[in-house]
């Protein structure tokens, strides 16, 4: 049996003898190498620039005891010197192979491929690629489906198929199989046109097929967030809210418990019926995905406007990696009082200079005040920001 990477990243830091050597990369182009699907993937210059400046990211995630590989020494002396919680990992600047176990954002094959000269890395990266695909968000819908829930979700390998749903649904989204966040995606209304129709070809040619979905009358958008361990079980972790643009590019997320999200999500449908579709997701992904991929995951949902009131749409996309949302659940759970609430935004400066001038505002605007070692208001960088700093990641809590 091949052997996999195992991913053993725990929701509360772990006690010295429970540690594991490992090492932590933050490599946000993940979804455009899985799309490549090539071992040669070269990410464009705005993906490098992003997981440049947030290479600090998973600092606040991972075990202690771990390293986090870093982009420059200026990162090393925030972590040492600014940065005002004293994380229990150490940065690197350098990959090294000496025992330590690769926890990527995501794997792919470019990034398998990066790793082969420096870490022995052994993992089913065709399975691993294929799961990541949207159609596993296809097949996994149905089984999800029942009362107070609505969504449907098609798998075509044709133009003409796509022709074929406009006289049944006013406006329905295309979607790639694989594509980075919020791209890959096409809304029709009315016939497809050329530039579509050209579309659609090159993606069914280079990637299979392409997704195929009404439009639905969104209200909330949010997640339930699941861990798969090396025994092949799959368990939820928590929840995560967050906000999406009109093209689908996630924004923020709100930090709130996970009793007080779910309060929210039962003010539109009840909590058994989110209950259930916890439950059904930990049966079928255990079913779909143990024994091959080991780690955090997400299923993307929305709370829907329907005729006779609000419906969950219980699986919108699988995201099998790490994700913003994990990330905010478990820096809530680590380092906020439980009774706050806050915002977790990622951000992009198009000038230089901007990115400093909004840190120094806002900390003078929002001082960070702690209670018994844990925010309770105020606003805090998870990523150092310099003068040439375009990508940051910052929370502020109330």
């Amino acid at each position: 049996m091949t052997n996999r990477i195992r991913y053993d990243i725990l929701k509360k830091i772990p006690t010295f003898a429970d540690m594991k050597k490992k090492l932590y990369i933050f490599n946000p182009e993940n979804d455009m190498a899985l799309a490549s699907g090539s071992p040669y993937y070269m990410a464009p210059a705005s993906a490098k620039k992003m997981a440049a400046d947030l290479a600090t990211l998973p600092a606040w995630y991972a075990e202690a005891g771990s390293r986090v590989l870093l982009a420059d020494v200026r990162q090393l002396e925030w972590m040492a010197k600014e940065c005002r919680f004293a994380l229990p990992v150490q940065g690197v600047t350098e990959m090294s192979g000496d025992g330590f176990e690769v926890m990527p954002w995501g794997w792919s094959p470019a990034l398998l491929h990066r790793m082969a000269d420096a870490f022995h890395v052994h993992i089913d990266m065709e399975s691993v690629r294929r799961l990541s695909g949207r159609r596993t968000a296809v097949d996994l819908l149905p089984k999800l489906r029942m009362g107070n829930t609505v969504g449907e979700s098609f798998w075509l390998t044709s133009v003409d198929e796509i022709g074929g749903f406009v006289p049944i649904y006013n406006k329905v989204l295309l979607k790639a199989p694989w594509s980075g966040s919020g791209k890959g995606i096409q809304p029709l209304s009315g016939q497809p046109d050329d530039n579509l129709k050209g579309w659609a070809r090159r993606i069914i040619a280079s990637q299979g097929g392409v997704v195929c979905e009404p439009y639905y009358n969104k209200v909330e958008d949010f997640a339930m967030e699941f861990l798969s361990s090396a025994d092949g079980g799959v368990k939820f972790a928590g929840y995560s809210h967050f906000e999406a643009d009109v093209r689908g590019i996630y924004k923020e997320n709100w930090l709130a418990s996970d009793e007080a999200i779910e309060k929210r999500l039962s003010g539109y449908v009840s909590r058994e019926v989110l209950l259930e579709i916890r439950r059904r997701i930990e049966a079928e992904l255990s079913l779909l995905i143990g024994g091959v991929y080991q780690g955090y995951l997400g299923v993307d949902m929305m709370v829907c406007r329907v005729d006779e009131g609000y419906a969950v749409h219980p699986c919108v996309e699988v995201n099998l990696r790490m994700n913003m949302g994990v990330v905010a659940r478990l820096f809530f759970d680590r380092y906020m009082c439980p009774d706050v609430c806050g915002r977790y935004v990622i951000e992009y400066y198009p000038r230089r200079g901007d990115a400093l001038l909004f840190h120094e505002e806002m900390k003078c605007k929002h001082p960070l005040c702690l209670q018994d070692g844990k925010i309770k208001e105020g606003y805090l960088s998870l990523t150092p920001v310099f003068e040439d700093t375009a990508y940051q990641i910052y929370v502020t809590a109330e």
